[in-house]
């Protein structure tokens, strides 16, 4: 009996272990299962199946394993998850790299700073230098220029429209000088003109300032030196005058005016020769004669003598020598000549005579 027990137990060990395997095979190797239409059917589909000890329905059914999704964009924090996951870091070696990260920033940042500042010091330095090197080679350049080069002619605002034709020519505006010693100003700049032998310059005198500057009239020229001009002068004299210098035996004084009427102006020079020496003594620096008191030339009142010159006639005052030391002459029907010499007298009739011939 207990034989036959055992027997009977061990066949159904047997028979459990073998659908255990033939269930655990059917997980494993499935048996395609034709469909209805299918008419190929294999002969082993036809073998009965044993019937399982365990029913699929009692295995507690497995949930799939969610997916891990992964976010799409990359932000800072699914960075240092990774980090963490993968690396297995702690939050102190999070925060120890961070501070190294901080740090080495701030460290290139200190850097390119400091790069930056050196690079416009360098930048200084050097601009500092080009320009040095141009101020040391054009500044001498400049001085020996200034001092021996040609100087720019300056730019007149107003025309000297001088009576004759003029070498050089020399402009005074009236609010430069001392209106009470014009005179003497006159003199001194005669007196310091570098002219060359055979030169007339002409020395003129304006008014007003910008494009108001004007000329003065030959009657305003005559008020300020102090010339007591007759009446009858007054009235026929032009505007147009000259005041200049002729270089022959030093620098030699000269006025010419224009008039209106030569029966006019020859009765009124001869009215005008009782100041004429007066009013032109200290314009053209006239020297009188002191060497006796009792000596006529010694007076302020000059006698004028009679003379010709070129064919033309003078009235001229002579020192005791007999030398010409002051002369008029109305050289023309409108053209009026009171110089100190005879030379100056004849180069102003010669200019004269040309500028007719050229204007012709």
């Amino acid at each position: 009996m207990d034989e036959d027990r055992k027997i009977e137990l061990n066949t159904a060990e047997l028979e459990a272990k073998r659908a255990a395997e033939m269930q655990l095979n059917s997980y494993i190797n499935p048996i395609k299962i034709p469909n209805s239409g299918d008419t190929n059917v294999s002969e082993t589909s036809s073998i009965p199946r044993p019937e399982p000890l365990i029913k699929i329905s009692d295995i507690p059914a497995q949930t799939e394993p969610e997916k891990q999704t992964r976010p799409i964009i990359r932000t800072y924090k699914s960075d240092v998850e990774g980090t963490i996951q993968t690396g297995h870091l702690s939050s102190i070696n999070i925060a120890m790299a961070e501070n190294r990260k901080m740090l080495g920033q701030a460290r290139f940042a200190d850097i390119e700073v400091k790069k930056s500042k050196l690079n416009k010091i360098i930048l200084i330095v050097s601009l500092v230098l080009v320009f040095g090197g141009l101020l040391i080679f054009f500044i001498p350049q400049l001085l020996i220029q200034l001092k021996y080069g040609e100087k720019a002619a300056p730019v007149e605002t107003v025309s000297s429209e001088p009576i004759i034709t003029v070498d050089l020519q020399d402009k005074i505006n009236l609010k430069d000088i001392n209106l009470n010693r014009i005179s003497t100003t006159l003199k001194d700049r005669v007196d310091e003109s570098a002219t060359k032998l055979g030169q007339i310059k002409n020395i003129y005198l304006t008014e007003g300032e910008g494009v108001n500057e004007k000329l003065i009239t030959a009657s305003k020229f005559l008020q300020l030196i102090g010339a007591s001009v007759p009446a009858s002068i007054q009235r026929t004299l032009k505007a147009p005058y000259m005041f200049g210098l002729y270089n022959y035996n030093g620098n030699q004084r000269f006025v010419v005016l224009k008039v209106g009427s030569y029966d006019t102006t020859f009765s009124g020079m001869f009215t005008w020769e009782t100041t004429l020496w007066q009013d032109f003594k200290e314009l053209f620096g006239l020297q009188t004669d002191n060497s006796s008191s009792g000596n006529t030339f010694s007076i302020e009142i000059k006698k004028f003598q009679d003379a010709t010159f070129n064919n033309k006639d003078c009235r001229v005052v002579k020192d005791q020598s007999g030398n010409i030391i002051f002369l008029y002459s109305i050289i023309d029907q409108n053209t009026i000549v009171i110089t100190t010499s005879t030379d100056t007298l004849r180069e102003i009739m010669n200019r004269i005579s040309k500028s007719r011939t050229i204007t012709q």
